[in-house]
């Protein structure tokens, strides 16, 4: 006899299977039934992120400039670093400091070697010196023949510009016709320099400028500066000139100290004017660039160039007087792009950072001779 089973579901199974049934329907529903809340951003949420991002990026930047400053600043220092190694090999090369080398006597058209050139070996440019004609030859390219020119078109030191100037490292030169006779073209470039060699001071320290007692500063041979039709020239600093009268300082002419006293300065930013222009007024801008001493005949000194006289502040704004304002001019001063200053060699070859709020008539002035026997305290 058959029997039939009957299949009886437990109860609660058919809500079981009803609830998985609406399961399965939702699943099926095409995803247009779906939520219709978009998942990207508002407007308004755009641009409070851009706002935000916007403030972060202004309060940041500052910080990236300076963060920039302070390595090109490190860079200009270690620079002047390198040349006051370079300037004390020299010396213990030759037992004297480098020189501009000046022309013997009034209407030599030979101008020399500036005192950059002489330490080109001392700063691993030994291939640049080593093909160097010194005789019969005129560094700047103006009176005489210059040999060289093929040479010095060449010739870019890095270590010679500071990093934080935006200018231009080189100058064209326009040859005369005895160095295009020579071979060269209508015009050739040379590098021009931010770093500038200290010949004295243009004020007596410890008299104040306008007193009646008021003389131009002392040169070594105990006589006073002397004018040279583009400005007053010295030798008290101790990277000096070498001519028929003055030779190359030593380490035993620096009375005041070689802590005390500056060999080289920074000229790496433009003069401002007070009409709000600005001019290239680095020592080293004249024709020549950086290997030119002109003549600085003994005569009258001459004018020389590479080297300076102080007669204004560090960064001090073009004064009216012309003897501060071009290449060949002796009193064209310091000045850099870093705030509030400018760095300096002094003579035992450390490198200090003077501030532009110096005292500029006595302890800054003191500075920058090597035997005017003022004392001075004051930090930097």
């Amino acid at each position: 006899m058959s029997r039939s089973v009957a299949l009886i579901a437990p109860r609660g199974t058919s809500k079981f299977y009803s609830h998985i049934q609406m399961e399965s329907q939702a699943m099926r529903r095409p995803t247009s039934f779906r939520s219709s809340r978009s998942s990207g951003f508002t407007l308004v949420e755009l641009l409070v992120v851009i706002a935000i991002i916007g403030v972060m990026v202004g309060l940041l930047l500052p910080a990236v400039q300076s963060a920039r400053e302070a390595a090109r600043r490190m860079q200009c220092s270690n620079n002047m670093k390198q040349l006051g190694l370079a300037v004390h090999n020299y010396h213990s090369a030759f037992n004297m400091f480098p020189a501009n080398i000046g022309a013997q006597a009034s209407g030599n058209p030979n101008r020399g070697a500036s005192w950059l050139v002489q330490i080109l070996p001392q700063m691993e440019q030994s291939s640049i010196y080593e093909k160097l004609t010194f005789v019969g030859t005129d560094f700047s390219t103006q009176d005489g023949v210059n040999r060289n020119w093929e040479i010095l078109d060449d010739a870019i030191v890095p270590g010679f510009n500071c990093p934080s100037n935006p200018m231009q490292n080189y100058r064209d030169n326009n040859a005369n016709g005895l160095t295009t006779a020579f071979g060269s073209p209508d015009s050739y470039k040379t590098q021009i320099v931010d770093y500038v060699g200290v010949a004295g001071y243009y004020y007596t320290p410890g008299i104040r400028q306008g007193d009646s007692t008021w003389q131009p500063g002392g040169r070594s041979d105990g006589s006073r500066n002397v004018w040279t039709g583009y400005g007053w020239m010295q030798d008290a600093g101790i990277i000096g000139i070498n001519n028929s009268k003055y030779r190359n300082p030593k380490f035993a002419s620096i009375l005041d100290g070689t802590s005390q006293t500056i060999a080289i300065g920074e000229h790496s930013a433009e003069m401002p004017h007070a009409d709000k222009t600005r001019t290239d007024s680095r020592p080293s801008s004249h024709a020549g660039g950086a290997w030119n001493a002109g003549p600085a005949f003994h005569g009258w000194l001459g004018w020389t160039a590479n080297i300076t006289v102080p007669r204004w502040p560090i960064n001090s704004i073009y004064s009216g007087n012309y003897t501060q304002l071009y290449g060949y001019t002796l009193h064209n001063g310091f000045r850099s792009n870093h705030v509030g200053g400018a760095m300096f060699t002094m003579g035992d070859g450390s490198v200090r950072f003077v501030t532009d709020s110096i005292d500029f008539d006595d302890v800054f002035m003191a500075m920058n001779g090597r035997n005017d026997r003022f004392v001075y305290d004051q930090q930097f």
